[in-house]
């Protein structure tokens, strides 16, 4: 490098003589330099230091870019840095996306259109997270730079013992790259679990519980444990307590709000759109209707004396008031009132099924429709437009005078 002595180095770089001026390191301010060659070539450098580190940059040669456009790229970079973004990563990154996209870019813009298509809050969040959390590793990598050892090494391994999380995952990846060949970027999908996954990761492990198959307490203590459960002053007890009766999911309740109940005529409304993500038993609405749920008398009675010292919009709120109670609170609860650990609050739901279907004659699809299962196919479905609010709060009703029996009793309500 050549460095300016004596009148070269005072020497101003104009527009009008960066073309001419001899060897030599020129400065321009703005931590811009010209760089002239003894062999005459001359290019526009850009100095700075990071992190205690001193760097530098190309900006192109001066035959082909003005002093003023390097001063305005000197300026650029000088914002950057302000911004704590080395320069020269950025205009790296921004080369690279120049012949394909980078991930995050095309995931982000794949994500605001594919979650139109889910219902649920829960749904667009979880489709979030697996794109700005999971699949960070991948976000600085272009589309058609990316394979399968990178997707398994960097995304589905450290979360492989988080089965549901790789599943879905693997699963949203496929679909990324599904619409990115749609989309000319590539030609194959290296997230393809039959052709590219599944030979070097195995056969996928099975979720942790099979759906159904939540430890449920016997229809035969029920009576016995709602008594021990009354007698309890804690929210969480009165949580249960609606939960029982109403056979309703965990997440229902946790987020079961005033504005939904309707007391005059023993209605609890949530709207389809507004249907929560059970956190525990893992499932949401199975249906695209709203749920209209017929209360029994007992529940009215319990949620009448809640609605006398509400403090907020949730019936079963949290801590800070502002948010719902957590599931893990009524967990705990039925655990300590059971004496079971092993149960589930969301295996109530199916001490109600065995119920009815070992103690009553009520009609199945009835009996599946208070769990707001609506059964048949697609077709079927179209043309069920009654909610049977009548015959389910005969069920419900019946269900609840049964779990209000002195378990000494055990007399059950016939259908």
């Amino acid at each position: 490098m050549t460095l300016l002595t004596g009148e070269n180095a005072k020497t101003t770089i104009t527009a009008k003589n960066y073309l001419t001026v001899p060897p030599g390191d020129y400065p321009c301010g703005d931590n811009l330099y010209l760089i002239v060659s003894p062999s005459g070539n001359r290019r526009w450098l850009f100095r700075y230091q990071r992190l205690g580190v001193k760097r530098r940059m190309g900006l192109g040669s001066a035959k082909l870019i003005k002093l003023s456009e390097a001063r305005d790229k000197a300026i650029d970079a000088r914002r950057l840095l302000a911004k704590d973004t080395d320069p020269r990563e950025a205009r790296d990154e921004a080369r690279r996306a120049e012949g394909c996209p980078l991930f995050l870019r095309y995931a982000n813009a794949w994500r605001e259109i594919y979650e139109k298509s889910l219902r649920h809050r829960a749904s667009r969040g979880k489709l979030k997270r697996i794109v700005e959390v999971f699949c960070k590793p991948l976000h600085q990598m272009r589309l058609d730079q990316i394979g399968t050892d990178q997707i398994i090494k960097l995304v589905l391994d450290p979360i492989r013992h988080q089965v549901e999380n790789a599943r879905d995952t693997r699963q949203r990846l496929k679909l990324i790259f599904d619409a990115a060949i749609a989309d000319k970027h590539r030609t194959d999908n290296p997230a393809d679990y039959e052709t590219k996954l599944r030979p070097k990761l195995g056969k996928a492990p099975k979720r942790g519980r099979a759906r159904g198959k939540h430890k449920a307490m016997s229809h035969h203590d029920l009576p016995a444990f709602t008594r021990k459960l009354a007698a309890r002053p804690d929210l969480s007890a009165r949580a249960l307590e609606v939960t029982t009766l109403t056979v309703a999911r965990t997440a229902e309740i946790m987020h079961m709000k005033w504005s939904q109940i309707d007391f005059d005529i023993g209605l609890w409304e949530i709207k389809a759109a507004d249907m929560p993500q059970d956190t525990e038993g893992g499932e949401s609405t199975k249906n695209d209707c709203d749920k209209l749920t017929p209360l029994p008398r007992q529940a009215i009675a319990v949620l009448r004396k809640l609605y006398d010292g509400r403090v907020c919009e949730y019936v079963f709120p949290g801590r800070d008031l502002k948010s719902p109670m957590s599931n893990n609170t009524m967990l705990k609860a039925l655990k300590e009132i059971s004496g079971d650990p092993t149960l589930t609050v969301h295996g109530l739901r199916g001490t109600f099924r065995t119920w009815a279907q070992d103690e009553t004659d009520f009609e199945e699809e009835i009996v599946e429709h208070c769990m707001h299962h609506i059964t048949g196919d697609a077709a079927e479905k179209a043309y069920k437009h009654g909610k049977a609010l009548k015959k389910r709060r005969a069920v419900l009703q019946a269900w609840a005078d049964f779990a209000a029996t002195p378990p000494a009793l055990k007399l059950v309500s016939a259908a």
